[in-house]
């Protein structure tokens, strides 16, 4: 019986994946004449679209204000108090295995899949201490929102409760009827209303925290279309890879050098405050090109726009990014000591049912290679404390640091007597707001501004993605855009099921 619900699930989600457009093999890939690109933002998304473009003849050029690429998944050394030097990121990154379109290009043209490691299983742990892990969850859609009855995260009760009746809806994603139904209700709402178990919250709630976001703003829609990307449309289920080395060695150096050798100029550390629309193209840093894709993140976007005069007479496209917003405030706290945590069968990352500001734990002792040398060296662990979405209270670097610490001997009491040899804290909010009601007036890839384009996680498309493939699938469709204008071929990209089993 359940090899044939299998089949026929299988078959209902197209067999988990979608073409999200139909290349015309009958027309040209390479440029056959000179076109120039401005890409202004050197993370996924800008990378993206200077790959995708420079690989088909144009000119580009992009500008990134740091002195490394990658944005959210750079990284950079920074020099500890007794002169050490020491590698650090913005923080941990999973490569689930749903990021069809991003691990493609790993795979095929940045020769960097050799780097991803699974992760051995995903770890929640609850406030009392007990742990709950997922490794061996029924991976079919459906199947597996059954099966987690057995992992505690509902009951018999929950299924026959006429107040949970709602979470069919999980089932029933469609990306213009759950934005028209649910975008103006939060998170927490829905959790009231529908009765929902708190084991069942606590798992929503990792969702939330993706989008760096306090239950009470996050978008009830964005978050039913997290679960049906991650978790209902295909059979990847919630295991997901990881880079085994730091960022600057096994991501940002293969992009680099496939850029490179592609010819697009790379100008770091150029930091791009205005753009000069021009009748025919645009003036960038004194440099003109015939086509701008801007993929910054959105704290930079706004103030941007609001810098170029040439950009804010269409009043469309200037409303769109004035009404963007960014996410909660969030901290993150490395940590190089000289004791280890004592439980040696927990994976390398951790969510935790957080008490005031923990979400999660790294220990970057068991992942990168890096980390593993040091820990060796030092017999000691690495580990990245993270709260994603930081109360309004902890508005101070040494409360938001009492607290993290806090909350880490909560769940780790043997580590209460550590020393601290080197440490690094990051306070930040500079990623894009999913709150209730932004999801109708959020940018798209197209604007009415001729030859600009927008790339990032925060622009809105007509697929399933999220996060770091949300980030390159965009980049790549500003790419094809470009492509369809000068009459080339599209590069193909795909998605998971953009409706859900019940849609």
């Amino acid at each position: 019986m359940k090899k044939w619900l299998r089949k026929k699930i299988r078959n209902k989600l197209h067999n988990y994946l979608v073409p999200l457009n139909d290349p015309n093999d009958r027309l040209p890939e390479k440029l056959s004449i000179k076109r120039s690109v401005a890409v202004v933002g050197g993370g996924i998304a800008g990378m993206s679209a200077a790959a995708n473009l420079a690989e088909r003849g144009f000119e580009v050029t992009l500008f990134e204000k740091e002195n490394f690429l990658c944005g959210k998944m750079g990284s950079w050394n920074f020099e500890s108090i007794n002169g050490e030097k020491l590698q650090v990121e913005h923080g941990f990154h999973a490569f689930f295995r749903q990021y069809h379109n991003l691990r493609n290009f790993m795979r095929d043209k940045l020769d960097n899949f050799r780097y991803l490691i699974p992760i051995d299983d995903y770890v929640v742990l609850f406030e009392d201490k007990t742990r709950q892990g997922f490794k061996n969850l029924d991976p079919t859609p459906g199947l597996n929102v059954l099966h987690m009855r057995k992992f505690g995260v509902f009951s018999y009760f929950t299924l026959m409760n006429p107040l949970s009746i709602p979470f069919i809806h999980l089932l029933k994603f469609d990306l213009k009827k759950t934005y028209k139904k649910f975008d103006q209700e939060n998170f927490e709402k829905y959790a009231k209303r529908t009765v929902m178990p708190k084991r069942m919250q606590l798992m929503f709630n990792t969702f939330a925290r993706a989008f760096f976001s306090e239950p009470h703003k996050m978008s009830m829609a964005e978050l039913i279309k997290g679960f049906h990307f991650y978790f209902l449309s295909n059979e990847d289920g919630l295991i997901y890879d990881v880079l085994n080395d730091d960022f600057s060695i096994t991501f940002e150096k293969p992009w680099r050098d496939f850029l490179e050798k592609q010819g697009v100029e790379l100008k770091l550390s150029t930091p791009v405050d205005t753009i000069n629309k021009k009748p025919d193209g645009y003036n960038i840093q004194g440099k003109e090109f015939d086509y701008c894709v801007l993929a910054t993140d959105v704290k930079h976007i706004k103030p941007l726009v609001n810098n170029s005069p040439s950009l804010q007479q269409y009043s469309h496209f200037y409303k769109k990014i004035e009404q963007l917003g960014n996410s909660e405030r969030y901290a993150v706290l490395r940590l190089w000591t000289n004791k280890f945590e004592g439980g040696t069968d927990l994976p390398f990352f951790i969510f935790t049912d957080r008490l005031e500001c923990l979400d999660s734990i790294t220990l970057y002792h068991k992942m990168e290679k890096t980390s593993t040398q040091w820990s060796k060296e030092n017999k000691g662990g690495i580990f990245e404390l993270h709260c994603y979405a930081l109360p309004a209270h902890l508005d101070t670097e040494e409360k938001i640091k009492e607290q993290l610490m806090k909350e880490l001997f909560h769940y780790m009491p043997e580590l209460k007597d550590m020393q601290i040899i080197h440490s690094y804290f990051q306070h930040k909010q500079d990623f894009a707001a999913f709150h209730t009601g932004l999801h109708a007036n959020r940018p798209t890839v197209d604007t009415e501004v001729p030859n600009l384009y927008l790339a990032g996680d925060w622009v809105k498309m007509e697929n399933c993605t999220m996060l770091m493939e949300a980030a390159y699938t965009s980049g790549a469709i500003a790419a094809n855009k470009i492509f369809t204008k000068e009459g080339l071929k599209e590069n193909a990209l795909v998605s998971v099921p953009v409706k859900g089993l019940l849609a």
